[in-house]
């Protein structure tokens, strides 16, 4: 086993939970880092902190395991994952057939991530330590769940930040993805795990749609960044009196048809614009009940989210409702979202009062210590 010796101080943060060592942290390692992974991490006095898998290319060279002594073999990893399964057993709504099955960190297997649709797993490895060992945990997985088949989708900007190439494919058994069809809250989606963002759908929003579901009866909706229309779908079919959905991407709208179709909605209660939404907003008139913007990530993160929620802002009626969301980065966290919101509201001379926070589904549990875990910042906001 490799044996990475950290710097002076540079062990604190792991002694408080946090599960990664930064390459600046390591002062030398021992061993083959080209033949094994698993290492022991040691402090610059050379007292024992933790064990984890070590990466000589990534800026994250060590995610922890475990703080503990304990042998690091497939046991381990299968204990891991029976645990994942048994909290996922434990929050999910019976109306739903997806979910986050494994969310890296969170559930204390970093480098792993496993999506459910229906009986179809799609597999992210991110970390090279976890594709040395892929072969064990589809093992563990389908001890776990022998019903469904496994398809990987490793091609995650992180996993080239580890120097590892895409892999994409089937790993156990056979299916059909063309029409793959999930529920949530008893709604039908159609899920393109081959190309869709992410593993195919946004399955960190549960919990907003439906909480969109309960603002949207009765409202004039409009869906910013809609990609294949699930803010949409939730709100017609909580009774909303129109929607307005708007993506610049043409395939998404192509799936937003879809899953507008697959739920029977009215043609003539909703339209769709391909567009760019800063672009539709600057030339759009119209005023509306329920104002809907999951912004993703910008390269200027602040400046850019607070112009496109004062754009957002501009079209909420009086006493209407905005849903600010954004994507957590280390360049832009829930506080900055909150000031975006203020200072959208300010621009535009209306009162923001926020309601209620929104944040990433109970599928994907996070650690304490880890606020790099949280995918997902929102607020539902009332707009004087």
């Amino acid at each position: 086993m490799l044996i990475v010796r950290l710097k002076p101080g540079k062990e604190g943060p792991l002694l408080q939970g946090h599960p990664w060592v930064y390459s600046g942290a390591v002062d030398k390692v021992q061993g083959e880092p080209e033949m094994e992974r698993l290492c022991r991490v040691l402090n610059a006095r050379g007292q024992f902190v933790c064990q984890g898998m070590y990466n000589p290319v990534s800026q994250l060279a060590v995610r922890v395991l475990t703080m503990g002594k304990e042998v690091i073999d497939r046991s381990f990893f299968h204990s891991r994952i029976k645990r994942a399964v048994a909290l996922r057993n434990a929050v999910m709504p019976g109306d739903t057939t997806c979910c986050r099955l494994i969310n890296a960190e969170g559930d204390l297997l970093p480098g792993l991530v496993v999506d459910r649709y229906n009986d179809i797993l799609v597999m992210q490895v991110i970390t090279p330590g976890v594709d040395d060992i892929k072969g064990d945990i589809v093992d563990c997985l389908r001890s776990e769940l022998p019903s469904c088949v496994i398809f990987e989708r490793s091609d995650t900007r992180t996993r080239s930040n580890e120097g590892y190439r895409p892999e994409t494919g089937p790993i156990y058994g056979t299916f059909e993805t063309e029409d793959l069809r999930v529920r949530e809250h008893g709604i039908e989606f159609a899920v393109d795990i081959l190309t869709g963002d992410k593993t195919g759908f946004y399955l960190e929003h549960r919990d907003t749609r439906r909480r969109i579901m309960a603002y949207a009866g009765g409202r004039d909706v409009l869906d910013l960044f809609s990609y294949t229309g699930s803010f949409s779908v939730c709100a017609l079919k909580a009774g909303a009196s129109s929607v307005t959905s708007i993506d610049s991407s043409a395939p998404a709208q192509v799936q937003l048809k879809r899953n507008m179709e697959l739920n029977r909605i009215k043609p003539f209660t909703w339209r769709h614009h391909k567009d760019d939404a800063a672009r539709f907003l600057g030339d759009d008139k119209a005023f509306y009940d329920l104002v809907l913007c999951d912004a993703p990530a910008f390269g200027n993160e602040y400046e850019e989210h607070s112009r496109t929620l004062q754009l957002a802002v501009a079209r909420v009626k009086p006493g209407g409702i905005l849903f600010a969301l954004a994507p957590v980065t280390s360049q832009f966290n829930t506080g900055d979202l909150l000031k975006a919101i203020h200072r959208a509201a300010h621009g535009n001379s209306r009162t923001a009062k926020v309601l209620e926070p929104l944040s990433q589904s109970a599928d994907f549990p996070f650690l304490p210590a880890h606020p790099q875990g949280m995918h997902q910042a929102g607020f539902i906001v009332y707009v004087e």
